[in-house]
């Protein structure tokens, strides 16, 4: 019975132990590769989840338009600019869909009938080249925030300026748009 035991532990610690070790591997590898473009059909529109390198390069771009363009307003000086979005970019995909209809009627030999009517419906996205989909519309997300840090913005005068360019220039409500003087050290 003693040598059960003892057989018995090591056997489970071992177990146990190879296990967490497995675990460990599954988490590691699952962090390296992130999940592959996935496509989820809602009526009519196939959306895919953005990528954070294009979110990350429209709001640079963004960023830096509108950097630019508020640097060369008079007074306005230096600037740093912050814009986040609502959500990702919404994409519609090509699709080739094929609608059949089946229908059959039969009788037993009781003399009912049953009457059966079968609809199916088939949709694949359409893919360009070896392997990305024909992209049919693209849509910007919308812009939720911004922020501009600007040398001249101590000035009340420049920072409405700098306020109402940004507001107009995204045609987004003044409460989304903050414009706060640059500190120096």
């Amino acid at each position: 019975m003693g040598f059960f035991k003892e057989g018995f532990t090591e056997k489970i610690v071992l177990s146990v132990v190879l296990l967490i070790v497995v675990a460990g591997i599954f988490i590691y590898t699952a962090k390296d590769n992130p999940a592959k473009l996935s496509l989820k059909t809602e009526g009519n529109t196939v959306s895919a989840p953005a990528d954070n390198s294009g979110i990350s390069s429209l709001e640079k771009n963004l960023e830096e338009k509108i950097s630019t363009s508020l640097e060369s307003i008079k007074g306005v000086g230096k600037t740093k600019v912050l814009v986040t979005y609502t959500s990702g970019l919404r994409k519609e995909f090509a699709k080739n869909e094929s609608t059949s209809k089946k229908s059959s009627k039969e009788t037993d030999k009781d003399g009912g009938t049953r009457e059966t009517v079968e609809d199916t419906i088939t949709t694949n996205i359409v893919i360009s080249g070896n392997t990305n989909p024909l992209i049919v519309v693209e849509q910007r997300p919308q812009v939720d925030g911004v922020l501009i840090i600007a040398q001249g913005a101590s000035d009340p005068k420049i920072k409405e300026q700098i306020f109402e360019a940004v507001k107009t220039l995204l045609n987004i409500p003044p409460a989304k748009v903050s414009v706060a003087p640059m500190g120096g050290v």
